[in-house]
């Protein structure tokens, strides 16, 4: 291994096993298995999780208040959990009530879907500095592509909140009290972009595969694509798969965060990936497939970097996916000429990143993001139809054009050893 990205790494808190496999330090507690209770218990929704800004929400926090977090489900079940993350607290966090119910619009819910969430039988429940929380069981019903209103009161204050920035959909916070069984949208006069410490849903259903994790930066987060539409490319993937027959449907989980990177902590932009790729990705509900598209910000803040760093990296990334029998598909970076940041160095660079992404055989298959995004008249910048005006971020249109080219046949076959 380059004794750069060892020492980036172990900058990062990652612990090298003698066979070069990025392990995290301190990830936290393993989640409850997926067949708990006997349910076949799957992830049909995930938001990555940041430390809390300098300021606003995030850094200040909430007291006495509730959080209503919408959610869009991938797939649907018969049962759901929540999970709860105090990852980047510096204190315990008190959470004194929480209720789950399908949304009707705004911050209204359908009337009759309101459900207690319990914690081992408790309605409060304590969640420790560095840890998450997953809840009993709810009896709740809920379709595929469902808008869930998840809400969280706090009586006492919460300090800085792990949360997850750019969640391109709104999302509310009450007045004063407990206002988490409210079905009308009354108290919930304030609004947010962000989604606060709700990391996780699972649904009960055995007629689903498993799921498929979206690991990335703001291209997977869905940045540029319309807000409160669902048409991030994880949105536009989990339709295709809720289109295959039963038993073959897979949900989608999108570990998306804006400015995140390989190499470098960058606060509120993430973790570094090999930081937080356990409990992003493999620590997620009944994870068979992840799909890693990720370097573009490394290249755009250090077009120089040595492309040896990048294959030690993500084979790091597929070692510990296989580790868990789970398959690692490689999507090759999108062209950014435009943009801040830009330079023919870096593209260089991209293009051999990309090269070694499709011809390496490190991964289990690949997708060729950057040939689907690509102006053929100039293959450094975004095809001016995919183009959401930023030079860097597709548009709706190319969000369904990536989704579409992913080979749903490399996502619903299962892990081997030696597959291609």
């Amino acid at each position: 291994m380059p004794r750069r990205l060892t020492m980036v790494l172990a900058t990062a808190g990652i612990a090298l096993t003698t066979a070069g496999t990025a392990v995290v330090a301190g990830a936290g507690p393993a989640m409850a298995s997926s067949n708990a209770r006997g349910a076949h218990w799957v992830g049909t929704w995930e938001s990555a999780q940041v430390q809390p800004g300098t300021n606003g929400l995030s850094a200040s926090g909430f007291t006495d208040q509730t959080v209503r977090d919408i959610v869009h489900t991938s797939v649907g079940g018969s049962e759901i959990r929540i999970r709860i993350s105090n990852v980047f607290g510096t204190a315990p966090l008190a959470v004194s009530d929480v209720h789950v119910a399908i949304r009707e619009s705004g911050a209204a819910t359908v009337p009759g879907t309101t459900r207690q969430v319990l914690f081992r039988g408790r309605r409060s429940v304590t969640i420790p500095a560095g840890d998450r929380e997953l809840s009993d069981p709810v009896a709740l019903a809920v379709g595929a592509e469902t808008d869930l209103a998840v809400s969280i009161y706090f009586k006492q204050p919460t300090g800085p909140a792990t949360w997850h920035p750019e969640a391109d959909s709104t999302n509310y916070y009450s007045t004063s009290g407990d206002h988490s069984a409210d079905t009308d949208a009354t108290a919930y006069a304030n609004t947010d972009s962000s989604w606060f410490f709700l990391d996780g849903v699972d649904v009960v259903n055995p007629s689903v595969k498993g799921a498929v994790v979206t690991f990335g930066p703001s291209t997977t987060d869905g940045n540029a694509s319309t807000p409160n539409a669902n048409e991030r490319y994880p949105d536009d993937l989990a339709r295709r798969l809720l289109a295959l027959p039963k038993g073959q449907q897979m949900s989608v989980l999108n570990a998306g965060i804006s400015g995140n990177e390989l190499f470098a902590d960058t606060g509120t932009d993430g973790q570094a990936a090999p930081v937080r790729f356990l409990r992003d990705a493999i620590d997620q509900t009944d994870v068979k497939a992840i799909i890693i598209w990720e370097g573009t910000n490394d290249i755009l803040g250090n077009p120089n970097l040595p492309l040896n760093d990048f294959e030690s990296v993500y084979e790091q990334l597929i070692d510990v996916a296989h580790a868990h029998g789970i398959t690692v598909i490689g999507a090759t970076l999108q062209p950014t000429e435009g943009t801040g940041g830009w330079t023919a160095e870096g593209n260089t660079l991209r293009e051999a990143v990309n090269n070694w992404i499709l011809t390496s055989g490190a991964f289990d298959g690949t997708t060729d993001f950057s040939t689907v995004l690509e102006d053929p008249a100039n293959p450094a910048q975004l095809l001016p139809a995919y183009d959401s005006g930023d030079h860097l971020h597709p548009n709706d249109a190319g969000y369904q054009a990536i989704a579409d080219s992913v080979s749903l046949r490399l996502l619903t076959t299962p892990y081997a050893p030696g597959r291609k």
